[in-house]
């Protein structure tokens, strides 16, 4: 089994870490409504009657995955912000930026489980998880670059640009269109960006 330290408690029993693990990947791949209990007891290796000891259903699974994902990322993006040494909102645009750029790398598929589930699973999450909205930081941060000019570009377009682009790009790594690693692009995607903000 990988190690996923998105997903992962330190408590969780290797039955619960095993249907977790195996479920993200299934998820991702296949979708949440295509993939069943048995594909996913199959995959982990543990009976059915073992994964319902830890969820009431696929769906319950579905969500907590959803948090954990959310959370590992939101911790690591604000705590790249928080860690900037520049006030200027660009610096800590840029470094959420790049900080997505290295969760792509440590979990392609929690990233993905967070972007492609948004909508489904936001409305449910608990309200620790709804606290931040990674759109939302982006957006306050890209309004500060840009002020109040009327003829500069609305900070929820350009907010909107940032993230769906970061988005992209992790599909397209999860699909094998770029070799290598997603950091290594640093440099391009920052350039984009300060583009976006200009």
């Amino acid at each position: 089994m990988s190690h996923r330290a998105a997903i992962f408690d330190a408590d969780d029993p290797p039955s619960k870490a095993a249907t977790l693990d195996a479920a993200l990947s299934l998820f991702v791949r296949h979708g949440i409504d295509a993939t069943s209990v048995r594909d996913i007891a199959s995959r982990s290796g543990f009976t059915n009657p073992a994964i319902f000891k830890h969820f009431d259903s696929k769906s319950d699974m579905a969500l907590c995955l959803f948090e954990r994902c959310y959370g590992w990322m939101t911790l690591h993006l604000l705590a790249a912000e928080a860690a900037c040494p520049e006030a200027d909102p660009r610096a800590r645009i840029l470094a959420i930026a790049a900080c997505a750029l290295r969760l792509m790398d440590e979990d392609i598929e929690a990233v993905l489980m967070v972007q492609d589930n948004l909508r489904r699973f936001w409305p449910s999450a608990s309200p620790a998880v709804r606290s931040v909205t990674l759109l939302g930081r982006v957006r306050s941060l890209a309004a500060a670059v840009l002020g109040t000019d009327p003829g500069q570009a609305s900070p929820r377009f350009i907010a909107s640009a940032i993230v769906g682009f970061l988005a992209q790009i992790a599909r397209e790594l999860y699909f094998g269109e770029f070799e290598g690693l997603a950091a290594a692009r640093e440099a391009q995607v920052q350039d984009i960006i300060q583009k976006l903000l200009k």
